[in-house]
């Protein structure tokens, strides 16, 4: 197919990205390394047009995405193409764009195309600022290949483009050689508020809370793609939606803001504590068996049992409508009586457990379920109520 300089050249430019983009994804999908081989085929078909070479060795740069999100590992790739009818040995120092740094892992990927070439060194060291290379590109006319090492940005560019910059190039053979920078915008990150729970924030069981919280892209190029909160039990908490206080205990609050455009995603975690609920006011009666209790909860439903050892004498259950406090007496069963009449002595050791289970909060896909009832005991001394003794006349 016969192609214009400028159409091969733009389709060459096209290409380069898109091999740094896939070297650079290498370390996560390793087939596409080898997908890419095709492509760099054509690259080197079209070289001695779509580049323009007049020198015969030339070394191009192409990062992975432009704009690019700060503090996320990006790549940049570096495509070697020789024209020559001789191997070259070439070396080179690339100077990173302002603010932008060796990641760490630096994740390596060199990734041949229609020739094998061979990378001798490398200088790459993580938060370096520059790396130095030594590659050796083989003695086929147009041979292609690539490397490309991981980065990361830490400072915004102010929507601006910044470059590498070579420096130290040079070749075993004296061969001239071409450089040509790439450039890349760096975004800054959208800023998050969070307004409410508060960290170290204090709950009462059962208080109805909605998380507060926002999102805003800084950047004229960014715009928010979306943003959420995460609790400790795995449920999605939309700000304006009612945070998990069914459950009594220490709980946090991740809220994860993503951007459009590629400036960045943020997070913040908030910690809170739910308390849970007491048993006062606990009196044995003497004549009966009786055992009351009071208790401070939310809408909800108690049981409450009275065991002694492994057998339950007594049991009752309520449901409380509002938060309240919840007057409960447990009566024991006549098998319960029957058992405290075969005991000796005037009192015997019980335990007092109760049950709570709280309504959930919320409705549709905010609703908030507890992950269970929340169980709290007490030890006692039951006063026996022995039957009077007859006396004879």
């Amino acid at each position: 197919m016969y192609f214009e300089r400028g159409q091969r050249r733009e389709q060459g430019e096209s290409v380069l990205r898109d091999i740094a983009r896939r070297a650079a994804a290498g370390r996560r999908i390793t087939w596409v390394a080898l997908s890419a081989l095709a492509t760099i085929a054509t690259v080197a078909a079209l070289a001695p047009s779509a580049m323009a070479v007049t020198n015969p060795v030339t070394i191009k740069t192409a990062f992975e995405n432009s704009p690019i999100s700060l503090n996320t590992s990006d790549a940049v790739g570096y495509a070697f193409t020789n024209t020559s009818t001789a191997a070259q040995t070439v070396t080179f120092t690339d100077a990173l764009p302002p603010g932008v740094t060796l990641d760490s892992p630096v994740d390596t990927t060199n990734t041949n195309g229609t020739g094998s070439c061979t990378l001798v060194s490398s200088n790459a060291n993580p938060g370096a600022t520059s790396v130095t290379v030594t590659v050796t590109i083989p003695s086929a006319s147009g041979t292609v290949c690539t490397l490309s090492f991981s980065v990361v940005a830490a400072t915004p560019s102010g929507d601006a483009k910044v470059a590498d910059a070579y420096s130290g190039v040079s070749t075993a053979s004296g061969a001239l050689t071409t450089t040509t920078p790439g450039s890349l915008v760096v975004l800054s990150s959208p800023t998050l508020g969070f307004t409410a729970p508060s960290n170290g924030q204090a709950f009462y069981l059962g208080q109805l809370t909605d998380a507060n919280f926002s999102c805003t892209a800084t950047d004229p190029q960014d715009s928010i793609d979306s943003f959420f909160g995460t609790d400790d039990d795995g449920n999605q908490i939309q700000s304006g939606a009612p945070i998990d206080t069914v459950d009594p205990g220490a709980h946090s609050l991740e809220v994860d803001c993503y951007s459009a455009a590629g400036g960045g995603d943020v997070s913040q975690t908030v910690n809170y504590t739910v308390g849970s609920y007491t048993l006062k006011a606990i009196t044995e009666a003497k004549k009966n068996d009786y055992v009351s209790f009071k208790t401070l909860v939310p809408a909800g439903r108690i049981v409450a049992e009275v065991i002694y050892g492994k057998k339950v004498i007594g049991t009752t259950s309520t449901s409380v409508t509002a938060r309240g406090t919840a007057s409960v007496t447990i009566k024991p069963t006549t098998a319960g009586k029957k058992l405290l009449a075969a005991v000796k002595g005037k009192s015997v050791a019980v335990k007092l457990q109760v049950s709570f289970n709280p309504q959930a909060i919320g409705t549709g896909d905010e609703e908030i379920t507890p992950a269970g009832a929340t169980v709290v005991t007490k030890n006692i001394k039951l006063p026996i109520a022995h039957a009077a003794k007859k006396t004879s006349k």
